[in-house]
This record gives C-alpha cells, sequence and structure tokens, in this order.
C-alpha cells in the first residue's frame, strides 16, 4: 500500500468513519452552462461530450459529432442537418422536433430518447438498437436515401414492408 492510502486507513481505524471525507459525487456530471440556440455547425466535435446538456434550437449541422455523449441532453428543435452522429449516445436525450435530415446515426445509442415530432429525411440508422416502438414510429416518417453513405432510410430502420 502507498503512504497515503496507509494514513487513511490508519485514520479509520484510530478516528472512526468521521474522520474521512465524503468522496462521492452525485448528478454523473454534465455541463451546467445552457448552450440555447448556439451555432456548432460544421466543426469537428468528435470526443466532445454534451451530457445533461440543455440544447435547444443548437445548430450542429454538418458537424462531426461521431461517439460524442448527448447522453440525458435537452435537444428539442436541434439542427443535426449533415451531421455524422455515428456511434453517438442519444440516451434518454430529448430530442423532438429536431431535424435529422441526411443525418448519419450508423451504431448509434437511442435507448429511452424522444424523437416526437422529428426529420428524419435521408437519414441512416443502420445498426441503431432501437425499442419497437420506436421502430414503429420511424418508419411511419421515415423516407429518402442518405446522401453520404447511400442507404435507405427505412432499410436502415429494419422497417417491415
Amino acid at each position: 500500500l502507498g503512504g497515503a492510502a496507509v494514513a487513511a486507513s490508519a485514520a479509520l481505524l484510530l478516528l472512526g468513519p468521521m474522520a474521512m471525507d465524503a468522496q462521492a459525487v452525485s448528478g454523473g456530471g454534465g455541463i451546467s452552462t445552457p448552450l440555447d440556440g448556439q451555432d456548432l455547425s460544421n466543426q469537428d466535435l468528435r470526443k466532445r461530450s454534451f451530457t445533461k446538456a440543455v440544447l435547444r434550437r443548437a445548430n450542429f449541422s454538418g458537424s462531426d459529432l461521431t461517439g460524442v455523449s448527448f447522453f440525458s441532453a435537452l435537444a428539442e428543435s436541434g439542427n443535426f442537418t449533415g451531421a455524422n452522429m455515428t456511434l453517438a449516445d442519444l440516451e434518454s436525450g430529448n430530442f423532438e422536433d429536431a431535424d435529422f435530415t441526411n443525418a448519419v446515426l450508423a451504431g448509434a445509442f437511442v435507448n429511452n430518447a424522444q424523437f416526437k415530432g422529428v426529420n428524419i429525411t435521408n437519414t441512416d440508422w443502420s445498426d441503431v438498437v432501437l425499442r419497437k416502438d420506436q421502430q414503429m414510429f420511424l418508419c411511419k416518417i421515415a423516407s429518402g436515401t442518405n446522401p453520404t453513405t447511400g442507404v435507405d432510410t427505412k432499410e436502415s430502420l429494419l422497417c417491415p414492408n
């Protein structure tokens, strides 16, 4: 054991649990500054995290969002037109009324994400695992072929014929 670990163990044994400062952090982090309406278009934003961010009406059009976390983000009416969102984490996010026209969402994580009122024209959802109700909803509004990957939107969603 290192010196700090030995000292901490000794303090705990001699003085009881009150000798140690609390180490747990609640809330899971995230961005506290609202980014409502920000223009983040045509940027390389890979490796960024927008976990729990407030992104209403933010513009991510044309940006590379590969692997970016939007976990539990509030992105209502966001513009993701033409964005590369491959392997992005959209889980538990609110994307109501967002525009995903021409976006690539291949392999994205979307569990419990809200997509009411979205535009998914020409999007690629290849390898995205969807709940059956999400899939059926998105299939009703799906159309077109993604201009970047050449993949048909309905095919990428595995829509029934």
